[in-house]
């Protein structure tokens, strides 16, 4: 059946006007002449509802067999959660060794990694879960403010273990990278929601579909960020704290976590210029970044080990700047598509 149709509007009366359904669509919503319909206004929209539509439960069924690890099946079932799966079920074949146990698994680190997913049914070889999230009670922009916390804390963590070299810091933000994953993939379900549904795209404050992309970009570079903020961590334990280089790495975390706010509160206030600014000042810090590796850290002598962890630390320093200019671009497509003018100077 076809989803879309143009149809005259017709005037009826002094003050209203009216359109035909084609009967095809009437038939498979249900309705029969007499009964009502809800109109909605949302935005620029106008959305017919039948009175006893529910939200759709998309169902999934994932079959895992013999031979395939527990991150697999998470995978699988992350992918279904962002793909706007309501109910996922996991059917394991019987002959899995220590078929419970690896059941358990799959459900700890499904409970770890996804927020609002619960345990509905389950049998000795099968799982049900249910996605209980709403996304009226943590709004999509409400999520990133929690997630650019959530990293921006990291960073912050990430600072002030370069300067004390407290390795408990370093364990510290390690763990907080799955606070970080959960979030990124609760937004990221919420864009997928967002295109199935105009409803939801309005509820998220989304007025332009196309925004949906950038805000996936958005999501996706802060969870990277957060991700080399591990990454330094891991590189600074290697070696049991930094003894040489920590000046350098300071410096260049500092000015990271600068730009990386400033990208943000570019998205908080739709700021073409503050965007802008990021985009430039991420390059310049780049450049410094390959600069100092090419010309003191390769140049330098020391342990081979160590020489290789400073690297590898700016190399994720650098990248982070790359993420912030990444958001930063990002926030200007959402800009552009929120307005009909804009004042280039």
């Amino acid at each position: 059946m076809v989803g879309i149709e143009k149809r005259r509007v017709q005037r009826t009366g002094s003050s209203s006007f009216i359109i035909t359904l084609p009967k095809e669509w009437v038939e498979a919503v249900k309705l029969k002449s007499g009964d009502y319909v809800i109109v909605e206004k949302l935005g620029d929209k106008l959305i017919l509802i039948p009175p006893a539509a529910e939200p759709a439960q998309l169902k999934i069924t994932l079959r895992v067999y013999p031979g395939v690890d527990v991150m697999q099946v998470f995978r699988a079932i992350i992918a279904a959660y962002i793909s706007g799966y309501n109910i996922i079920n996991v059917l394991f074949e019987k002959s899995i060794p220590d078929l419970a146990k690896y059941i358990s698994e799959v459900k700890n680190i499904v409970r770890v990694k996804l927020p609002g997913i619960e345990v509905i049914e389950e049998t000795y070889n099968s799982v049900t879960f249910k996605v209980l999230l709403n996304i009226q009670e943590i709004p999509l922009i409400n999520a990133i403010r929690r997630l650019h916390l959530i990293v921006n804390s990291m960073l912050q963590d990430c600072i002030n273990l370069v300067k004390t070299n407290d390795l408990s810091i370093a364990h510290g933000i390690i763990q907080r990278d799955d606070e970080a994953d959960r979030f990124h993939h609760m937004i990221v379900r919420e864009l997928s929601m967002a295109l199935l549904d105009v409803k939801t795209q309005h509820e998220l404050g989304i007025t332009n579909i196309t925004e949906t992309l950038s805000y996936r970009i958005i999501a996706r570079n802060l969870e990277r960020i957060a991700d080399h903020a591990v990454n330094i961590s891991k590189r600074i334990l290697v070696v049991q704290g930094l003894k040489n280089g920590v000046n350098v790495v300071l410096d260049f975390l500092v000015k990271d976590t600068e730009l990386f706010n400033k990208a943000m509160n570019a998205l908080y206030t739709y700021s073409r210029r503050e965007a802008e600014d990021v985009i430039l000042e991420s390059k310049k810090i780049v450049n410094e970044i390959e600069d100092v590796l090419h010309n003191k850290i390769i140049a330098a002598s020391l342990e081979a080990k160590e020489k290789v962890s400073i690297t590898l630390i700016l190399d994720s320093v650098k990248r982070i700047a790359r993420y912030s200019n990444g958001i930063a671009e990002a926030v200007l497509n959402i800009k552009i598509a929120k307005t009909s003018e804009l004042d280039v100077k």
